[in-house]
């Protein structure tokens, strides 16, 4: 799959430079390809701004990733955690998406069974579908994963609290019953928990034959990634779990207690 940029996507149009800022962290190099911009105006727009970049004939999640697509937008849940609710309210279908291997939907579960069908058939054209965003593990039901099985995919699932645990362990067996055994999962961290409960849900997964995603929480208004600290935690030991769980493959001979870094960021 295509790499995402780690800068703000731009195109320029005529006279007009459009700008999608997906992070508030870009928001800076969003104001300095404004300002070297001397042909015309200069639109913002994209999560960061809380608008969308609109340019006709262009769709903008095509600069951030050419593999990437949705055929939903929004979330009708409320996660306490999630920016999805504020930047996106309405949860809606696009009937009309662009197919693509990598679907980005934030909740592609919650729209009708119609629709999941539509965009099932549209992806049988390519050799491998990612769910990069993940699939709401309570809803992923039998019926979606007999759907679902008809590509050949990567299913990804989120473990963000206990709350979730059954939820997940349920949606990865019936995935590897009946879908397929390419799965992910995606774990919170750093934001309503604990160093040892993040390593639990963590190893909860690895458990399971899951190599974990940590997912270092974010605020919304986050002007430099990577920022936010919760109370528990200390940036070291934020960075230093991340980093760990992030490189399993290469790591897991490892134990992670023994697990260091040196200054330059070196594995050991």
């Amino acid at each position: 799959m295509h790499s995402w940029r780690k800068t703000p996507a731009l195109w320029d149009v005529g006279d007009t430079r459009y700008i999608s800022v997906a992070f508030t962290w870009q928001l800076e190099e969003a104001a300095r390809l404004e300002a070297e911009w001397t042909k015309g105006s200069v639109l913002i727009g994209g999560p960061a701004v809380g608008v969308p970049t609109e340019c006709e004939g262009f769709e903008p999640v095509v600069f951030h990733n050419p593999a990437a697509t949705f055929t939903t937008r929004g979330c009708p849940n409320q996660c306490r955690f999630c920016n999805v609710p504020i930047l996106e309210p309405e949860f809606r279908e696009i009937t009309d998406f662009r197919p693509g291997p990598m679907v980005c939907d934030n909740n592609l579960l919650a729209a009708t069974t119609r629709h999941i069908k539509r965009v099932v058939d549209k992806l049988k054209v390519f050799p491998y579908i990612d769910f990069n965003q993940g699939l709401e593990a309570g809803r992923f039901t039998p019926q979606i994963a007999d759907l679902l099985a008809g590509l050949k995919c990567r299913v990804r699932f989120a473990l963000d609290g206990w709350y979730a645990e059954q939820a997940v362990a349920d949606a990865i067996d019936l995935c590897r019953e009946r879908t397929t055994e390419d799965i992910s999962v995606y774990v919170l961290i750093g934001y309503d928990d604990t160093p040892e409960d993040a390593r639990a849900r963590l190893e909860w997964v690895r458990a399971r034959g899951i190599r974990p995603t940590p997912m270092r929480y974010q605020p919304l208004d986050a002007h430099e990634r990577n920022c936010y600290v919760a109370p528990a935690w200390t940036e070291g030991e934020l960075r230093r779990m991340t980093r760990y769980y992030s490189r399993l493959r290469w790591l897991e001979h490892i134990p992670y207690e023994d697990y260091q870094e040196t200054g330059q960021g070196v594995l050991m």
